[in-house]
């Protein structure tokens, strides 16, 4: 079904194979409903992500780097993440490598000591959500449904580095990204998917994920202000397209129910978990059960 006229390669980061298991299963599955190929970076490393740059900024640069060094040497035009840090830290490579001819040459000779071919910012970066609504299509995505999410009202959470800083994510800047401060991608695949999707302020601030050890209960307040909001825009749950701002909230919500109330609590699931249900899959092929927050109270309700 997809029209794909490059080679993509699919980046899973450290996280897909772990905590975000349930993201990466039902990815997997509504990949292959929707025929796009899942051709993994082979030894592959963590990028880093956001926190490396703090210790080593030529690390931070690198590790990315050394992913999509891999990727080209398969012969991919593409590099396809699911997560919102990855390519955070992907496309930030991209623009410090095609752009700063110091850290291209430095980077340059760690690449040559790890015997990967020179890289200079030629692989684009997307995430998985952009791959699905531009590559595949709302229509592709709405004749795949064949149990539609109907009476189901989800808030969709972009979280911070979706679109930001835009420098780096194109947000804004160039076709077929998001809208930076307004982005919609999810809310168009699950209204295709039948669900009904909920206005609500804050769709893409900071879960706290970065804050859970430092300072937990910065982590707790944000997480809490996302439920809340939800809550008050009638949502049934929460759909997150990041590894990191789904175990974030769902990891907060005992400590968001003792200072908050469990009146604010939706179950938090993957926006790919709710396209698979409404693909015909059971909730167990989408790995509900290997959430931490339970959604099998509402997804039974509605028929799922």
């Amino acid at each position: 079904m997809a029209q794909q006229n490059e080679k993509m390669a699919y980046y899973p980061g450290c996280s897909m194979d772990g905590l975000g298991k349930a993201y990466q299963k039902s990815t997997e599955v509504v990949f292959r409903d929707l025929d796009i190929p899942m051709d993994r970076i082979k030894d592959y490393n963590c990028c880093g992500a956001t926190e490396v740059k703090n210790i080593s900024y030529d690390l931070s640069v690198f590790l990315p780097t050394r992913n999509l060094a891999l990727a080209q040497e398969m012969g991919a035009k593409t590099v396809i993440a699911p997560c919102n840090g990855c390519v955070y830290a992907l496309a930030r490579a991209n623009k410090t490598i095609s752009e700063d001819s110091g850290s291209r040459e430095r980077l340059g000779k760690y690449l040559a000591e790890a015997d990967l071919p020179q890289y200079s910012g030629e692989v684009e970066v997307k995430h998985v959500l952009e791959v699905i609504r531009n590559s595949v299509g709302i229509e592709a995505v709405r004749s795949k449904v064949s149990k539609p999410l109907k009476g189901l009202k989800v808030a969709c959470y972009y979280g911070c580095l979706y679109t930001r800083p835009k420098v780096y994510t194109g947000a804004g800047l160039q076709s077929g990204k998001d809208n930076p401060e307004h982005p919609f991608f999810m809310d168009e695949l699950l209204q295709a998917a039948g669900a009904t999707t909920v206005d609500y302020p804050v769709k893409t601030i900071c879960c706290g994920g970065g804050h859970t050890i430092a300072d937990r209960e910065v982590s707790i307040g944000f997480s809490a202000a996302i439920l809340n909001e939800a809550a008050r825009a009638g949502a049934d749950m929460v759909a997150t397209m990041c590894p990191l701002g789904q175990v974030n909230i769902e990891m907060n919500i005992p400590k968001i129910t003792e200072q908050y109330g469990a009146g604010i609590i939706r179950p938090v699931v993957y926006f790919t978990q709710l396209m698979g249900l409404a693909f015909g899959h059971s909730r167990r092929e989408m790995a509900i059960q290997e959430n931490l927050s339970d959604a099998n109270g509402v997804l039974k309700r509605m028929g799922y």
